[in-house]
């Protein structure tokens, strides 16, 4: 769209309601939708975007200029760059306390907007007020009602403190999803360094579950809950964090798969196998579901390799230890491991025979090679350039032939 089509859709839209002598226009009236369309090109990508601002704002420019007798022909223009003023005059300061379900913490790791912190209720409310600058009785009584209402344990385990700068509305929205992102991501970072299992992974919750995510701000009404319904367990330690190499990671993650606004499809192909190795994850976490474990991973890596394709069993085994490495295992092993597994999928798929619960050992290093594939994305030079979905799917596919041929 060309970068004026919005002044010559509100030109159309302010004659209409000046012919028609209507003060007010809505989705019904096709010059009216035309221009909702052309400003929404106009600032999607802007990270505070939220409907309910643009909308009014668009009203507020149109009932203001019904009263006019001229408008300026760039008059769509300055709509555009008074949205953008408000989206930023309307930007919170908000904190996320994000509870980490069965985690571990032995000591705080502070860095950019993030404070994992631990200790027990009275040091964590501490914390809060030192990192927020928030009033100690408000935050105290939020907590008090948060253990009534949501969850009495909440502040149980280690709690993630996350600063988040954006409109109310979009933080209240999201703050569900962003927390499950947040899970995901040090997942998929465990899993890419090949962390060691250990005992307390396999431990039952000992709190009761939480569900939720909660909002503090600098005023009492940005005060509130997100819900994400489905449970979300994290049964590892959070002290890899300590290190500067996985902040860095961890951060640039979170800006990729979080702030971004990435919509291509090369994007979105690498976001679903995120989901998908998390519900291959949480499927094993909280339900010791090794079938569905291995079936929602080997969906991931078929999405991200064989999609469209026949023979995806041998296109697995040759690709897969062609991209990424297992300390101590031999591309040759993780091939056959590959079509051994994926035998025994196809052995559920098709005959109903359900996975046995030794074939855990391999199942971790499969989620281990999952997100090491899924990190491709992240690091350009893994890549090797390849920017497109065009461009990716050329590269695995030159990867099989160089294999076969």
């Amino acid at each position: 769209m060309k970068e004026n089509d919005v002044d010559s859709l509100y030109n159309q839209a302010w004659n209409y309601m000046k012919s028609s002598k209507r003060e007010v226009l809505d989705l019904d009236d096709k010059v009216y939708s035309n221009l909702i369309s052309a400003v929404y090109v106009h600032i999607k990508d802007n990270k505070l975007y939220c409907d309910d601002i643009m909308f009014n704002c668009v009203e507020r420019f149109l009932s203001g200029d019904f009263k006019r007798d001229g408008i300026a022909q760039n008059r769509g223009s300055q709509l555009i760059e008074d949205i953008e003023k408000t989206l930023e005059l309307n930007k919170k300061t908000h904190y996320l306390l994000i509870p980490f379900n069965c985690g571990r913490l032995k000591e705080d790791i502070s860095f950019g907007n993030y404070n994992f912190i631990t200790g027990d209720e009275e040091d964590k409310i501490s914390k809060i007020v030192r990192i927020t600058g928030y009033d100690e009785f408000e935050i105290k009584m939020f907590i008090e009602h948060t253990k009534r209402s949501r969850s009495k344990d909440f502040m149980g385990y280690p709690l993630l403190v996350m600063k988040v700068e954006n409109i109310h509305n979009n933080v209240y929205l999201n703050a569900a999803y962003i927390s499950k992102l947040i899970f995901k991501i040090l997942k998929l970072i465990i899993f890419y360094d090949e962390t060691d299992e250990e005992i307390f992974e396999m431990a039952s919750n000992w709190y009761k579950d939480n569900y939720h995510v909660a909002i503090i701000g600098e005023e009492s009404w940005q005060y509130g809950y997100g819900n994400w319904w489905n449970l979300i367990n994290f049964k590892y330690s959070l002290d890899f964090l300590k290190d500067n190499k996985s902040q860095a990671l961890f951060d640039k993650l979170v800006n990729i798969f979080i702030w971004d606004k990435n919509t291509d499809k090369l994007y979105l192909k690498f976001a679903n196998a995120l989901e998908l190795f998390e519900k291959s994850l949480e499927q094993e976490e909280n339900y010791k579901d090794t079938t569905l474990s291995y079936m929602l991973l080997f969906s991931a890596a078929e999405s991200l390799l064989t999609e469209g394709k026949n023979e995806k069993k041998l296109r697995l085994s040759i690709i897969w230890p062609r991209l990424v490495e297992i300390t101590g295992i031999s591309k040759k092993d993780l091939g056959v491991m590959i079509r051994d597994k994926y035998d025994l999928r196809n052995d559920f798929v098709h005959d109903g025979n359900f996975f046995r619960s030794e074939e855990r050992g391999d199942l971790r290093i499969l989620h281990q090679m999952l997100a090491k594939l899924i990190m491709k994305y992240v690091d350009s030079t893994s890549l090797a350039g390849k920017k497109t979905i065009k461009e990716w799917t050329a590269y695995v596919e030159q990867t099989f032939d160089n294999a076969v041929y």
